[in-house]
């Protein structure tokens, strides 16, 4: 007997469907709202769930991605009052099998249940691939850095939020020594899996060259460029901004590769660190291009992928710069752990009402004068 969580929080609606499942011989379990779903579907084995979209707190779509985030496999058809294509496409592009608009034929919501069931067992024999893509978001998580190497004129902090589980994003610290540290924002082109083992391989190769290169941030991205072209399928490419700090001079070498520009934010104006060459890995050689900046105390750096300067609210606008630089304005006296979070509070703010499509990262620093060094 396949067993079924319906996720419905109009309790005539939820009625009709446990009593109309169970007389097809289903077992059927009933959750309210998208917590109680995701704690029952995470916690006990079911062969199906049927999700409403309009649930309050937290709504369908969100529940989908998190349960798909958290390696749950099992078939979800969504079911709303929505028509729209573009809600359509979200539901399923974030894992749902199948998508039944209100009102529907108790018939045809069977018919659809029954292929979604045999969809499944057809795909019951490819062992482990919800387990395995499990370890492999696990495995990724680990590659960020966990420590900031400890700088006494430099505050910084970073956050990273994969779109669907497994990121095309990237940042990381590097300790360069002689009180130099690396800072890499980069965004890997597409999402999922292919993504995720591309920035892997970013990841490898730019922590086994880092130390060698130093402060020449232009050359290590034509290294880069040309390992990408050389090993990896066409059209796969990535963004870098790749800068080094040194302590001593106060000097911030970098170089863009395409990527969206940081701002330098002043006390009487802001600056936009260009990119100055294409991608790397989408052509065969690439300009070993950098430039250098003088930081001065209390100097901030914003740097950050595009799943923030394009993350949309519900009236199709993007959050954009003038926005980033908005969630500053009073919080320049806080440290970069608080304006971090002031500026992920205002992308939330602005995006409430649409999910998440793209993934976020940043990185926030802010030249002190001299205080004890971060850990």
């Amino acid at each position: 007997m396949a067993r079924i969580l319906v996720v419905e929080d109009e309790p005539g609606i939820a009625f009709g469907l446990e009593t109309d499942l169970q007389a097809e011989g289903y077992e059927v379990t009933v959750a309210g709202d998208g917590a109680e779903a995701i704690r029952r579907a995470s916690a006990e084995a079911f062969d199906l769930i049927l999700l409403d979209v309009m649930l309050p707190h937290r709504d369908g779509f969100e529940v989908c991605r998190e349960l798909r985030q958290t390696g749950v496999s099992t078939p979800i058809v969504m079911l709303t009052a929505k028509s729209g294509e573009f809600d359509k496409v979200l539901g399923l592009d974030l894992g749902a099998q199948d998508y039944v608009t209100k009102p529907f034929s108790p018939r045809e919501l069977r018919a659809r249940i029954r292929a979604a069931l045999r969809h499944q067992r057809g795909e019951s024999a490819t062992p482990d691939l919800q387990r395995q893509l499990r370890v492999a978001r696990d495995v990724q998580q680990r590659l960020f850095p966990k420590l900031r190497p400890a700088l006494a004129t430099l505050d910084y902090a970073a956050y990273c939020q994969p779109a669907f589980g497994m990121s095309g994003d990237y940042y990381d610290f590097l300790d360069l020594g002689n009180g130099r540290v690396g800072l890499l924002v980069a965004d890997v082109a597409g999402k999922g899996v292919p993504a995720a083992l591309l920035m892997a391989s970013i990841h490898a190769a730019i922590r086994t060259r880092a130390g060698l290169f130093q402060d020449r941030c232009g050359e290590l991205l034509s290294d880069l460029n040309t390992l990408l072209y050389e090993s990896t399928d066409p059209g796969m490419f990535a963004t870098v901004f790749y800068a080094v700090y040194d302590e001593s001079s106060r000097v911030l070498t970098y170089a863009n590769a395409g990527h969206e520009p940081p701002v330098l934010l002043r006390a009487a104006d802001s600056l936009r660190l260009e990119s100055e060459t294409p991608p790397a890995g989408l052509c065969q050689s690439m300009p070993a291009l950098q430039s250098t900046a003088q930081l001065e105390p209390g100097d901030w750096l914003l740097m950050f992928t595009d799943g923030i300067t394009e993350a949309r609210n519900t009236e199709g606008e993007e959050f954009g710069i003038d926005r980033l630089l908005a969630a500053m304005d009073g919080n320049l006296a806080r440290n970069a752990e608080e304006v971090r979070g002031q500026i992920l509070d205002a992308l939330r703010n602005h995006s409430r009402g649409v999910l998440q499509s793209d993934d976020v990262t940043l990185i926030v620093a802010h030249a002190l004068e001299t205080r004890a060094a971060n850990g």
